[in-house]
């Protein structure tokens, strides 16, 4: 038998880590949460959002995170569901 020990990293604690190094301001760092714990979300579109913004994050930078609020998050998720 094999034992394999690797630190994984998901996006969420990504997302964490940002947050606590200042990444993330507090008003962005809310609509995060809100869009996560929004009724109706499944844990693979909630992964998929943070990879999403996470990844925004990284090519943009904190200066232009436009975070969508829990209303434009059901659209979007409306639109990839059909």
């Amino acid at each position: 038998m094999q034992t394999v020990s690797v630190a994984t990293q998901t996006s969420f604690s990504t997302l964490l880590a940002r947050y606590m190094q200042g990444q993330i301001a507090d008003t962005a760092w809310k609509k995060l949460m809100s869009a996560f714990d929004a009724e109706g979300v499944t844990s693979p579109e909630r992964m998929a959002y943070a990879r999403f913004m996470n990844e925004m994050l990284s090519d943009r930078g904190k200066s232009s995170l436009d975070i969508p609020v829990s209303d434009e998050m059901a659209g979007l998720l409306k639109e990839t569901r059909a």
